[in-house]
């Protein structure tokens, strides 16, 4: 039976939980944690399974994001508020029996929400101590987090460096004898050294040159301990736009892990602007280093639902010496690159989490049109541009027009009769999608209309073509 509950919000710390499960199942076993997208059968009711396991549970993990308090539903209603909304079913359920310890986990340098920012039946919540899982230093908080696991449970906790054997694998008594005596013969060594007269200089001295003997790139133990990690810069933009889905390199880290390698890890968040779901894996990244293209090593493999966020952590392993960098990002035969300087700087990796903060105020739309300007009218239906906007990204420029359709006469006319373009530089480029709607007689109708221009453009020219007029109106990109 699972002792451990995992609560989190999709859209909010998916790549988180599934880590952290994985994580949690290497210590204390694989039937010792429950997360819905894993442990679910098909058909099982949700509600039933979530009320059944946490009957079972003893120890319940709030995972909190940075989107955790304030996420809204599709109609833009806060989540938490709602009666039915399943993450605060789970918390009022393991608030209400005092043989479950609840542990808040705060992911992405979140804070503790103040008690006065949530539901009345929620606030219990806030009066819990948290524990913090930080990137930079994941294996020592999640230590910390499995023995305050194992004080409630009593489960036998096993270190990841002892992780049992594979299946069908089975050492022979021989082995565990000889095995045995070697550790014995090991430690007897060190307690006769202990009591010899050597004095601390001499140690000294054969430290010095047994190290002096040995090469830098090494692969003992001594060399294998990671160094600090250290902070890298991200570009002034740092988003890829590939139609609905949207990537973006919240923060990046280096950990030299002594062996002549590093692990590159990027935070990054995944948008999806679109109704069905899409991958947020791997698949989606490659780094070229040195002429050579490497590939993830962080097995991420999540979905990320339709008209929702999450985050994830990429890895890659690179050269310790590594400098200049371009990370990939790939979707179908589109691809955005992202310059990365991968030497140390200044900046520790603790700070990382101010880069979330510039790259989503980078993201922020820009107004680029004030008032409402007519752009083309033919006989009694004519299309005004409201707003525009722009957003930059690294391989794109989205470009968001507000369209109001006016029909003054007595029968519907469609919009799919008005035909529009942008010209941007050699290039007439279609919209992403185009209006569809029908605008009943005596009325107006407001839709919106994307298109994507290249990077380098700054200036494009909107055409409007209602049967045989046409109008224009130039927009500048910010």
């Amino acid at each position: 039976m699972p002792t451990t509950f995992i609560s989190y919000r999709r859209d909010d710390a998916a790549g988180y939980a599934g880590r952290l499960h994985e994580a949690l199942e290497n210590r204390l076993g694989r039937d010792q944690v429950f997360r819905d997208v894993d442990t679910l059968e098909p058909g099982q009711d949700f509600i039933e399974a979530i009320e059944s396991r946490l009957a079972q549970c003893r120890v319940f993990l709030a995972m909190i994001g940075r989107e955790w308090l304030d996420a809204r539903d599709s109609e833009g209603r806060r989540r938490l508020d709602q009666p039915h909304d399943y993450v605060r079913l789970e918390i009022v359920n393991a608030l209400a029996r005092r043989d479950v310890r609840v542990i808040p986990v705060l992911i992405e340098g979140a804070s503790m929400p103040p008690e006065e920012s949530l539901p009345q039946a929620v606030r219990p919540l806030a009066r819990k101590q948290a524990v913090h899982l930080r990137d930079d230093a994941w294996d020592h908080d999640v230590d910390r987090l499995v023995s305050a696991i194992a004080e409630v449970t009593r489960t036998p906790v096993t270190p990841p460096s002892l992780a049992p054997p594979p299946a069908g694998f089975s050492l022979s008594p021989n082995f565990k004898v000889g095995a045995a005596l070697v550790v014995v013969a090991i430690l007897a060594f060190f307690i006769l050294r202990r009591d010899s007269p050597q004095d601390a200089a001499s140690v000294a001295s054969t430290a010095n040159v047994s190290s002096a003997a040995t090469p830098t790139t090494s692969t003992s133990t001594a060399a294998a301990v990671r160094g600090q990690p250290y902070g890298v810069a991200l570009p002034r933009i740092a988003e890829v736009a590939h139609r609905s889905l949207i990537f973006t390199i919240l923060s990046a880290s280096v950990v030299p892990l002594g062996n002549g390698t590093s692990e590159l890890r990027l935070r990054v968040r995944f948008s999806n602007e679109g109704r069905y779901d899409a991958n947020a894996w791997d698949d989606s990244f490659r780094l070229v280093v040195g002429g050579i293209t490497l590939a993830p090593t962080s097995r991420l493999n999540e979905l990320a639902r339709g008209h929702s966020l999450m985050q994830g952590i990429v890895t890659f392993e690179i050269p310790a010496n590594a400098g200049k960098a371009t990370l990939q990002v790939i979707e179908g035969r589109r691809t955005g690159e992202l310059p990365l300087d991968l030497s140390a700087t200044s900046r520790p990796a603790e700070d990382e989490k101010a880069d979330a903060g510039d790259a989503l105020s980078r993201a922020t739309v820009r107004s680029i049109a004030g008032t409402p300007v007519a752009l083309v009218r033919d006989g009694d239906l004519s299309v005004a541009i409201e707003s525009a906007a722009s957003r930059r990204f690294v391989n794109v420029v989205r470009l968001r027009l507000g369209l109001r359709f006016t029909n003054t006469g007595r029968y519907a006319a469609g919009a799919f009769d008005t035909t529009l373009r942008v010209a941007a530089g050699d290039e007439v480029l279609a919209p992403i999608d185009s209006p569809g709607m029908v605008v009943e007689g005596n009325s107006n109708a407001a839709t919106e209309v994307e298109f994507e221009v290249p990077p380098t453009v700054t200036r494009v020219v909107l055409r409007g073509t209602i049967r045989n007029s046409t109008g224009e109106w130039p927009l500048e990109l910010q």
